[in-house]
């Protein structure tokens, strides 16, 4: 079966709008019964990521091509519309069939798109100063054919909008701040509840993404000094523009942990006790000075 043909047929089925079941209620839906929808599929794309540490600078680019019956050739227009925060959506940008171009796998593509921060922000009303961490730039896209029908993540199926299809109608552009602090440091861990020696030895914070990270060993070598064993997981904080806050304070074992700290200098002074009595107080040592501050 001709490649082609045989990815719309399974498009087709997917991208049904309205029910598949007749009056017989059959349980099949074929080529000829379902209905012909229309999707941009994404071919590449760069960071979601709108840097507060440098708007000027940042920019989603991304490419689609469109699939459809005719490989993107009933497609009229593609337009997307903004949505900030949640206060509803607007239009923000169309692109008409003319600007699109045949690609090497005979669809219909459009021009490489680059939502610039400043674009995105002025869309919304907004000025650079008005954007927080945790602010989202929502993306809806929509396809409209050539007999004005319109298609939307709302109705396409979930498996063309999954990775298997790479349907790419919405995507949102966070702002936010880079972070580095992925890394081993050494720490110094003292008045273990255990009335152990001093402990000394490196942590690692392991980026979980986000910017949220998780320490591989909580309790900072006192599992070991005191116990003469393993390492307290699952506890994570996070770096909000170089502004730090614990955001995980249960262990593997159900232990609730309370954590306070403070920076000094090149150091990062965490004061952790937990609900069954584990307590200590650890330096983790940042050389050249701690890179952000903690809330």
């Amino acid at each position: 079966m001709n490649i082609n043909k045989l990815s719309f047929l399974l498009v087709a089925v997917l991208l049904i709008f309205g029910s598949c079941a007749d009056d017989d209620l059959s349980p099949i839906v074929t080529f000829d019964s379902a209905g012909k929808g229309a999707y941009p599929r994404l071919i590449e794309e760069g960071d979601k990521l709108i840097n507060l540490f440098d708007i000027d600078g940042s920019s989603y680019t991304y490419t689609v091509e469109f699939v459809d019956e005719q490989q993107g050739s009933l497609v009229s227009e593609y337009v997307l519309d903004l949505d900030y925060n949640g206060t509803g959506a607007k239009e923000f940008k169309r692109w008409p069939a003319s600007a699109f171009s045949t690609n090497g796998g005979g669809y219909q593509q459009a021009p490489s798109i680059t939502i610039t921060a400043n674009e995105a922000i002025a869309a919304a009303g907004l000025t650079a100063d008005d954007v927080n961490p945790g602010d989202e730039f929502t993306f809806r896209g929509r396809v409209i054919l050539q007999d004005g029908s319109e298609f939307t993540s709302s109705n396409s199926s979930a498996t063309v909008r999954g990775a298997a299809f790479r349907g790419h109608f919405d995507f949102t552009l966070g702002a936010g701040c880079p972070s580095f602090l992925a890394g081993s440091y050494n720490y110094t861990t003292t008045a273990l509840w255990c009335g152990a020696d001093d402990v000394s030895g490196s942590v690692d914070f392991v980026d979980v993404g986000g910017g949220s990270y998780e320490f591989s060993d909580a309790s900072f070598g006192g599992y070991g000094a005191c116990y003469n064993c393993c390492a307290a997981t699952g506890l994570t904080f996070i770096d909000v523009c170089e502004e730090v806050s614990f955001t995980s304070f249960v262990n593997q074992y159900g232990d609730t942990f309370t954590m306070s700290s403070e920076v000094d200098g090149e150091d990062w002074i965490i004061t952790w006790e937990n609900d069954y009595g584990e307590a200590g107080v650890t330096t983790v040592n940042f050389p050249g000075g701690v890179p952000f501050t903690v809330n």
